[in-house]
């Protein structure tokens, strides 16, 4: 290998390492943004999803709660872009792992990431896809999202979360607090447990467990977008780190391999010259 060639490689280390430099920095910038409000939203989203199913089940017992045409829908949420490691792979895998047995369920991919792998793999029997503009929806994507989930009983969304600048998960959100609600009301039945508390609704019951189906179901799928973002972003600011260490590695290993190839070449040039003096002495003693 000449040191022409070493140097071609060595620019093409040092721009690997710039663009990863660039992505880690962007990534950080972004985690410092979102974190804090990711964060603090998720008890408050967490208390959401209790208010909600305690509506549903409220309502299951006045017989005010009315069964939706379709059964299970099940929304996966993946990314349009790149360079997130191994992040979407393993919520794929979780996708697909808990949503193998379900019954009367309808899948949704979105991101180009989920639909090209479910495109080339065929592991799915069918789902539908739908791509975003960007991984996080506009207020009209989220609103269509919304309306096509108005018809599912129950709607679990997986996505991934942020556990710490280390560490993600993938998981899966009831949005639709069916379980919840569910176990509430066996509760509620169940005699070894108190009666349930009396609540007085204004305005009626069916006009807020409509404004929950609506305005609730909204927050808490926006929710799910964006510990996904954060997670991801982690993610990337993980493996971007990851690969500027790389680089730094293969810049040191070719600047090694520089150094023998220049020293080679000096070495050659020694030997040359001592060949032409001794053939020089030679030609004189002749």
């Amino acid at each position: 290998m000449t040191t022409k060639e070493i140097d071609s490689i060595l620019e093409e280390g040092h721009s690997l390492k710039e663009i990863a430099q660039a992505y880690s920095e962007i990534a950080n910038l972004k985690i410092k943004r979102i974190r804090q409000a990711v964060e603090r939203n998720r008890l408050f989203f967490d208390e959401i999803l209790k208010v909600y199913g305690m509506v549903k089940s409220l309502a299951l017992k006045k017989k005010v709660l009315v069964a939706k045409p379709k059964k299970r829908l099940c929304i996966l949420l993946t990314s349009n872009y790149r360079f997130y490691g191994n992040i979407n792979s393993s919520l794929t895998n979780y996708f697909i792992g808990s949503t193998r047995e379900l019954k009367d369920i309808d899948r949704m991919v979105l991101g180009k990431g989920g639909i090209d792998y479910f495109k080339a793999v065929k592991l799915l029997p069918s789902f539908s896809e739908i791509m975003l503009k960007d991984d996080m929806p506009t207020s009209e994507e989220l609103a269509n999202l919304v309306n096509l989930s108005e018809d599912y009983n129950q709607v679990l969304v997986f996505h991934s979360r942020f556990k710490s600048l280390l560490t993600q998960s993938a998981t899966s959100t009831d949005i639709t607090a069916t379980s919840y609600y569910l176990n509430e009301y066996t509760k509620a039945f169940d005699p070894k447990n108190a009666p349930p508390s009396n609540f007085i609704f204004e305005p009626e019951l069916p006009k807020i467990l409509k404004f929950f189906d609506n305005q609730i179901l909204t927050l808490l799928l926006e929710q799910t977008f964006l510990e996904s973002e954060l997670s991801r972003t982690s993610s990337r600011f993980i493996s971007m780190d990851s690969a500027e260490t790389e680089a730094n590695k293969f810049i040191k290993e070719y600047l090694k391999i520089k150094a023998y190839a220049k020293r080679g070449l000096e070495n050659n040039a020694i030997l040359e010259n001592f060949a032409s003096i001794m053939a020089t002495r030679k030609d004189a003693y002749v």
